[in-house]
Order: C-alpha cells, then sequence, then structure tokens
C-alpha cells in the first residue's frame, strides 16, 4: 500500500497541492496536453497505440463527448497524469457507445441503471518518469540535469489514485453516478485500500494484461472513502468545482447554463 494512505490528519492534500496542480482541461490547449501526454505513454512508452510522426498527439472518436483532466507537477510544469470521463453515445442503436464496448466486453448491471446515466472512466495515463519511486529512475529526459526528489518521488504513488479522486469528484458534481472502468485487479485492489471499492461487472479479458470492467455508484464511493484521504479529495472536489464554473461549456458535453444549474 501506497505511504500515504496511511498519512493521517489534514496536512496531506497541502503538501499534494504544494507539489501537483489539478486542471479541468477545458481548453484546446490544455486539451492538446492532454492528447500529447497519451501519445507519450500509450505510443511512445507503451506500444499501444501507432505513432503518431506529424502531430505526436493520441486521440480517438469518444474525446469530443468526454471531461479531460490532468495533473501537473508544479515545479517544471510537466504533466504528471491525465484521464478523461466519456459519456454515452446517446444516439446509439447497440449498447451505450462506451469505450468499454470496443473491446467486445459483456457488461453485467441492474437494469434500473439508464444509459444516459453512464459514464466510463478511461485512457489514465501517468508518464515513466512519474511512475518511478526509485532515484535513478526518476529523472526527466530531456529536461536538463532534473532529478526528483526524495519528498516529491514519495507522492508519485499518489497521482494514479488522485486520478480516480478526480473522476470521482467530477461524476458526482455533473450528478453522473453509475460509473465504469476497465482495470486490472491489481490497481482495483489498490483503490479499495483507498475506500474506493469498484464492484467487478464482467469477466476478465487479455486485452494490455488481464483487465476486467468494473462499476461503482460514485455516492457509494463518496460514503466508503477512508478518513486519511478524505481531505485529500474534498481539496481536489472544491477545485475542479471551482474551475467548472470558471471554464464555462464543455462543447458536445455540456452547456454553461447545465453546468450552473448543476454546481450553483
Amino acid at each position: 500500500m501506497p505511504s500515504f494512505i496511511r498519512y493521517k490528519g489534514d496536512g496531506v492534500e497541502n503538501e499534494f497541492f504544494d507539489l501537483f496542480n489539478v486542471i479541468f482541461a477545458a481548453s484546446d490547449s490544455d486539451r492538446l496536453r492532454v492528447f500529447s501526454l497519451r501519445h507519450k505513454v500509450y505510443c511512445e512508452e507503451l506500444g499501444y497505440e501507432p505513432i503518431d510522426t506529424k502531430n505526436r498527439v493520441e486521440r480517438d472518436e469518444f474525446d469530443g463527448r468526454s471531461l479531460h483532466c490532468l495533473i501537473e507537477h508544479r515545479a517544471t510544469g510537466l504533466s504528471a497524469g491525465c484521464m478523461r470521463i466519456v459519456f454515452p453515445d446517446t444516439r446509439s442503436l447497440r449498447g451505450y457507445g462506451l469505450p468499454i464496448e470496443e473491446h467486445g466486453v459483456e457488461i453485467e448491471l441492474d437494469p434500473e441503471i439508464r444509459s444516459e446515466d453512464l459514464c466510463e472512466i478511461s485512457r489514465v495515463a501517468i508518464p515513466s518518469y512519474f511512475r518511478s519511486s526509485r532515484v535513478e529512475e526518476a529523472a526527466v529526459d530531456g529536461f536538463g540535469e532534473f532529478v526528483f526528489s526524495q519528498q516529491e518521488r514519495r507522492f508519485f504513488p499518489m497521482i494514479g489514485v488522485s486520478l480516480f479522486l478526480c473522476a470521482t469528484a467530477f461524476t458526482g458534481l455533473i450528478e453522473r453516478f453509475h460509473v465504469l472502468a476497465m482495470m486490472e485487479n491489481r490497481f482495483q485492489r489498490l483503490l479499495a485500500r483507498s475506500g474506493i471499492r469498484f464492484s467487478q461487472v464482467s469477466r476478465p479479458i487479455h486485452f494490455r494484461g488481464e483487465r476486467a470492467a468494473f462499476y461503482i455508484d460514485q455516492r457509494y464511493a463518496e460514503d466508503g472513502m477512508r478518513g486519511s484521504i478524505l481531505p485529500l479529495y474534498r481539496s481536489i472536489q472544491d477545485e475542479l468545482s471551482r474551475q467548472l464554473i470558471e471554464k464555462g461549456s464543455v462543447p458536445g458535453v455540456m452547456s454553461s447554463k447545465t453546468l450552473c444549474k448543476i454546481l450553483l
């Protein structure tokens, strides 16, 4: 278990925000940062998607109906992680029109959950130099001689969980409570240790390792969150709420009027 999950007191969220910014990527420039980070991770580092030699971005047909979030390392301005929340395609005649269905995954959900109430956490990406807490691996290629400090590296395990805290905050703020995600079991167990307990709703498949579809009700996620991580979650929630109001509408997802109705 990452050591930060065992911390007590109200200082963890302050330490996290001393090191990182949480950004609602609503502008074209911020979304470009997201797509560039995804290219670095999914195309260059992991080889999951083809290299875009011209633009060095990774994007797909789901990005136009998604909310995007970016975590930025304050000291360097480097993108430390990103994720998106994809909304279903209301025009789809089959299924939900979510990325999870691309891989032929058959999910079993409560039949009372309407497709328009669903969303999916997708494209979680963290670059290699923020995935390792080892000194010799935590240097940034092409960024001079910069090497992360021991204090900074101690917080690297927080990045992945913090992206899911962002997703939990987002889905609560916009009242889209029924959330899906494709995950490895080991990451699902890590989230469970922080009190975010997803339920498996499909058989495992072999896709970039063994993964399965998981589901959570955002309201239960909030209620079950461990006290040690709740202050960080509330800080992320406050920050994203402020940015949602400040940055306004999200093309293809929701209007300013809808946001104001939800948030004010």
